[in-house]
C-alpha cells in the first residue's frame, strides 16, 4: 500500500486510511487471535472493518460485538469442548453446535449482523453448490456456527435454504473480503503454523492435523500475499488443532508475534494517542 501517501494525507488533512483486520480459522490455535487483539486493542490500533474465518470468525465477533480481549481471554480459561459440543441427531455429524451459539449468545446477545459495534463478514462454505458464502445479515451467532462447521465432526448449518460448512475450505484468510468492505491498510492474522517439523507426527490426531494445516497454507497463498502486515503467531508443534487447553500458550504466541508487527502497523495508519480503548 501507499504509505507514504497516507502519511501525507494525515499530515496535510489529519485522515487516516481505513484498517481492516482479518482472523484466519485454524480451531484451538485461533485463540492467538486474542493475543493479537490485546496488543491492537492496548496500543488503540483502529479497526474499522472485520473479515475472518471458522474460529476466527468466534474471536472477531466477540470483539465486533463488544467483548474487550482481556475479557475473551478470561473466558477463554475456562472453556472446553464440554461446553461447545451437543451431541447431533443429524445424520451427517455426530455433534453439533448449539453449545457454541449459546456461548455466544450469552456473551454479547443473540445479535444480528446490523448492530455489530464493528461491521464484520464472516466466510462460511456452501457443501452443495460447492462455493464460499459471504455471510454479513442475518443472525450472528448462526453464522458463526456455520462459519466453524468443519465436515464429518460437526453438522452442517442451513441458512436461507444453503447447507453450511466450514468457510476454511475455500477462504482461510479473507483478505479480499475485507478490501471489499473499503480496508485500505489490511491486518491479517494466520494462526495456521507452516514449518517443517522437528518430530514425525506422534499420533492419528497430530497427523490429520498436519495434513489439513498444509492445505489451508496452500489455499492461502494468494491472500497472504495481499495483506500489508501478515501476523504469524508461532504455534508449538505440540499444539493440535482440538487443544483448548493450552489457551494461555496460544494467547501469548499471538501477543508476541503482534507486537513484532506492531512498528509496521503504526507506519502504516494513525492511531491516535488521545483516544481509549474500548472497555
Amino acid at each position: 500500500m501507499a504509505a507514504p501517501v497516507f502519511k501525507f494525507l494525515k499530515r496535510v488533512f489529519g485522515v487516516r486510511p481505513k484498517v481492516g483486520l482479518v482472523l484466519g480459522g485454524g480451531v484451538a490455535r485461533g485463540l492467538s487471535h486474542i493475543g493479537v487483539l490485546k496488543v491492537l486493542h492496548k496500543n488503540n490500533i483502529p479497526i474499522d472493518y472485520i473479515a475472518a474465518t471458522s474460529s476466527g470468525s468466534l474471536m472477531g465477533v466477540l470483539y465486533a460485538g463488544g467483548m474487550s480481549p482481556h475479557q475473551m481471554e478470561r473466558v477463554s480459561k475456562h472453556t472446553g469442548w464440554n461446553r461447545v459440543l451437543y451431541l447431533s441427531f443429524s445424520k451427517h455429524a455426530a455433534f453439533g453446535l448449539e453449545g457454541l451459539r449459546r456461548f455466544i449468545i450469552k456473551r454479547i446477545g443473540d445479535k444480528n449482523f446490523a448492530d455489530m459495534k464493528i461491521p464484520i463478514r464472516i466466510i462460511a462454505t456452501d457443501i452443495k453448490e460447492g462455493v464460499s458464502i459471504v455471510l454479513k445479515e442475518g443472525n450472528v451467532p448462526r453464522a458463526v456456527c456455520a462459519s466453524a462447521t468443519f465436515p464429518g465432526l460437526f453438522a452442517p448449518v442451513e441458512i436461507e435454504g444453503r447447507l453450511l460448512v466450514d468457510g476454511g475450505i475455500f477462504n482461510n484468510l479473507p483478505v479480499n473480503e475485507v478490501k471489499k468492505m473499503g480496508a485500505e491498510v489490511v491486518i491479517a492474522v494466520d494462526p495456521v503454523p507452516f514449518r517443517q517439523l522437528e518430530k514425525f507426527p506422534e499420533d492419528m490426531v497430530h497427523l490429520v492435523g498436519r495434513a489439513v494445516d498444509l492445505m489451508l497454507h496452500g489455499l492461502s497463498t494468494e491472500n497472504r500475499k495481499g495483506a500489508d502486515v501478515l501476523i504469524e503467531p508461532h504455534i508449538d508443534e505440540d499444539i493440535s488443532h482440538l487443544d483448548l487447553r493450552y489457551a494461555e500458550r496460544l494467547i501469548k504466541a499471538g501477543e508476541e508475534a503482534a507486537l513484532a508487527a506492531l512498528p509496521k502497523i503504526e507506519e502504516l495508519i494513525s492511531s491516535p494517542s488521545s483516544s481509549s480503548p474500548r472497555e
